[in-house]
Protein backbone atom coordinates (compact mmCIF):
# COMPACT_ATOMS: atom_id res chain seq x y z
CA UNK A 1 0.00 0.00 0.00
CA UNK A 2 1.36 3.41 -0.97
CA UNK A 3 1.45 6.12 1.69
CA UNK A 4 2.49 9.75 1.25
CA UNK A 5 4.61 11.60 3.78
CA UNK A 6 6.21 15.04 3.90
CA UNK A 7 9.90 15.07 3.08
CA UNK A 8 12.27 16.43 5.70
CA UNK A 9 15.67 18.05 5.28
CA UNK A 10 17.28 14.64 5.80
CA UNK A 11 15.37 13.31 2.75
CA UNK A 12 16.99 15.68 0.24
CA UNK A 13 19.56 13.07 -0.84
CA UNK A 14 16.83 10.45 -1.34
CA UNK A 15 14.86 12.84 -3.55
CA UNK A 16 17.97 13.79 -5.54
CA UNK A 17 18.82 10.10 -6.07
CA UNK A 18 15.31 9.48 -7.43
CA UNK A 19 15.66 12.50 -9.72
CA UNK A 20 19.12 11.40 -10.90
CA UNK A 21 17.78 7.92 -11.62
CA UNK A 22 14.96 9.45 -13.68
CA UNK A 23 17.33 11.80 -15.51
CA UNK A 24 19.63 8.91 -16.42
CA UNK A 25 16.69 6.76 -17.55
CA UNK A 26 15.28 9.60 -19.66
CA UNK A 27 18.71 10.22 -21.18
CA UNK A 28 18.77 6.53 -22.14
CA UNK A 29 15.51 7.12 -23.98
CA UNK A 30 17.19 9.90 -25.95
CA UNK A 31 15.79 12.96 -24.18
CA UNK A 32 17.43 15.78 -22.23
CA UNK A 33 14.38 16.12 -20.00
CA UNK A 34 15.16 17.34 -16.48
CA UNK A 35 18.84 18.04 -17.05
CA UNK A 36 18.21 21.31 -15.20
CA UNK A 37 17.48 19.38 -11.99
CA UNK A 38 21.11 18.39 -11.53
CA UNK A 39 22.72 20.10 -8.49
CA UNK A 40 23.47 23.74 -9.18
CA UNK A 41 20.79 23.99 -11.89
CA UNK A 42 17.22 24.50 -10.79
CA UNK A 43 15.31 25.46 -13.91
CA UNK A 44 12.98 28.19 -12.76
CA UNK A 45 15.11 28.97 -9.71
CA UNK A 46 12.96 27.04 -7.23
CA UNK A 47 15.36 24.91 -5.21
CA UNK A 48 14.60 21.48 -3.79
CA UNK A 49 15.98 22.40 -0.36
CA UNK A 50 13.67 25.42 -0.12
CA UNK A 51 10.66 23.39 -1.31
CA UNK A 52 11.35 20.77 1.39
CA UNK A 53 11.61 23.53 4.02
CA UNK A 54 8.25 24.93 2.87
CA UNK A 55 6.64 21.47 3.26
CA UNK A 56 5.93 21.09 -0.47
CA UNK A 57 7.93 17.91 -1.20
CA UNK A 58 6.35 14.53 -0.53
CA UNK A 59 7.56 10.95 -0.60
CA UNK A 60 5.59 7.91 -1.71
CA UNK A 61 6.41 4.92 0.46
CA UNK A 62 5.62 1.26 0.03
CA UNK A 63 6.39 -1.00 3.00
CA UNK A 64 8.65 1.74 4.34
CA UNK A 65 10.67 2.09 1.11
CA UNK A 66 10.63 5.35 -0.84
CA UNK A 67 9.19 4.57 -4.28
CA UNK A 68 8.40 8.06 -5.54
CA UNK A 69 8.37 11.77 -4.92
CA UNK A 70 6.57 14.88 -6.04
CA UNK A 71 6.36 18.53 -5.19
CA UNK A 72 2.85 19.90 -4.67
CA UNK A 73 2.38 23.62 -4.25
CA UNK A 74 0.58 26.76 -5.38
CA UNK A 75 3.38 27.90 -7.72
CA UNK A 76 1.80 28.64 -11.11
CA UNK A 77 4.79 29.16 -13.39
CA UNK A 78 4.04 32.61 -14.88
CA UNK A 79 5.58 31.60 -18.21
CA UNK A 80 2.83 28.98 -18.54
CA UNK A 81 -0.18 29.90 -16.41
CA UNK A 82 -1.64 33.39 -16.73
CA UNK A 83 -4.57 35.35 -15.30
CA UNK A 84 -7.04 33.75 -17.73
CA UNK A 85 -6.22 30.38 -16.10
CA UNK A 86 -7.19 31.59 -12.61
CA UNK A 87 -3.88 30.23 -11.25
CA UNK A 88 -4.95 30.55 -7.61
CA UNK A 89 -7.69 27.95 -8.13
CA UNK A 90 -5.19 25.09 -8.49
CA UNK A 91 -2.44 23.11 -6.89
CA UNK A 92 0.52 22.27 -9.12
CA UNK A 93 2.53 19.06 -9.38
CA UNK A 94 6.23 19.49 -10.08
CA UNK A 95 9.07 16.96 -10.39
CA UNK A 96 7.00 13.80 -10.01
CA UNK A 97 9.28 10.75 -10.07
CA UNK A 98 8.64 7.05 -9.60
CA UNK A 99 11.60 4.81 -8.73
CA UNK A 100 12.46 2.58 -11.67
CA UNK A 101 12.20 -0.48 -9.40
CA UNK A 102 8.56 0.47 -8.68
CA UNK A 103 7.63 0.99 -12.33
CA UNK A 104 4.47 -0.73 -13.54
CA UNK A 105 2.79 -0.69 -10.12
CA UNK A 106 0.76 2.50 -10.68
CA UNK A 107 2.70 4.40 -8.02
CA UNK A 108 2.36 7.53 -10.17
CA UNK A 109 -1.41 7.05 -10.40
CA UNK A 110 -1.65 6.75 -6.64
CA UNK A 111 0.44 9.89 -6.17
CA UNK A 112 -1.89 11.70 -8.59
CA UNK A 113 -4.96 10.48 -6.66
CA UNK A 114 -3.38 11.72 -3.43
CA UNK A 115 -2.56 15.12 -5.00
CA UNK A 116 -6.12 15.42 -6.33
CA UNK A 117 -7.49 14.75 -2.86
CA UNK A 118 -5.14 17.37 -1.37
CA UNK A 119 -6.19 19.93 -3.99
CA UNK A 120 -9.87 19.21 -3.32
CA UNK A 121 -9.34 19.44 0.45
CA UNK A 122 -7.67 22.82 -0.09
CA UNK A 123 -10.77 23.98 -2.00
CA UNK A 124 -8.95 24.07 -5.34
CA UNK A 125 -10.81 23.34 -8.56
CA UNK A 126 -7.77 22.04 -10.47
CA UNK A 127 -4.66 19.94 -10.19
CA UNK A 128 -2.21 21.15 -12.83
CA UNK A 129 1.21 20.38 -14.22
CA UNK A 130 3.51 21.18 -17.08
CA UNK A 131 5.28 18.38 -18.94
CA UNK A 132 8.21 18.21 -21.31
CA UNK A 133 6.90 19.27 -24.71
CA UNK A 134 8.48 16.44 -26.70
CA UNK A 135 7.65 13.59 -24.28
CA UNK A 136 4.46 12.38 -25.94
CA UNK A 137 4.53 9.16 -23.91
CA UNK A 138 4.28 11.24 -20.75
CA UNK A 139 1.44 13.26 -22.27
CA UNK A 140 -0.44 10.02 -22.98
CA UNK A 141 0.19 8.90 -19.39
CA UNK A 142 -1.41 12.04 -17.98
CA UNK A 143 -4.34 11.78 -20.38
CA UNK A 144 -4.91 8.15 -19.25
CA UNK A 145 -5.00 9.44 -15.67
CA UNK A 146 -7.81 11.89 -16.37
CA UNK A 147 -5.90 15.06 -17.20
CA UNK A 148 -6.91 17.31 -20.07
CA UNK A 149 -4.35 18.96 -22.33
CA UNK A 150 -4.88 22.71 -21.94
CA UNK A 151 -2.29 23.98 -24.45
CA UNK A 152 1.38 23.78 -25.30
CA UNK A 153 3.56 26.81 -24.74
CA UNK A 154 6.69 26.74 -26.90
CA UNK A 155 9.39 28.90 -25.36
CA UNK A 156 12.90 28.54 -26.84
CA UNK A 157 14.57 28.59 -23.42
CA UNK A 158 12.28 25.92 -21.88
CA UNK A 159 11.84 22.24 -22.71
CA UNK A 160 8.68 22.00 -20.67
CA UNK A 161 5.44 23.62 -21.73
CA UNK A 162 2.77 20.96 -22.38
CA UNK A 163 0.12 22.08 -19.89
CA UNK A 164 -2.36 19.67 -18.33
CA UNK A 165 -5.06 19.98 -15.71
CA UNK A 166 -7.45 17.67 -13.89
CA UNK A 167 -10.65 18.77 -12.18
CA UNK A 168 -10.55 17.83 -8.51
CA UNK A 169 -14.17 16.68 -8.53
CA UNK A 170 -13.85 14.05 -11.27
CA UNK A 171 -11.83 11.48 -9.32
CA UNK A 172 -12.65 9.52 -6.21
CA UNK A 173 -11.46 11.35 -3.13
CA UNK A 174 -9.00 9.81 -0.70
CA UNK A 175 -8.00 11.13 2.68
CA UNK A 176 -5.46 13.88 2.17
Amino acid sequence: MISMTSASATDEDVVRKLQDEAIDWLRGLGTDQWQDLRPGRHGTGRSLREAIARGEVFLARDAGHVVGTLTLDTFADPEFWGPRDDPNDALYIHRMVVARAAGGRDVGGRMIDWALARAAADGKRWLRLDAWRSNTGLHAYYLRHGFTHVRTVDLPHRGSGALFQHATTSRSRQAA
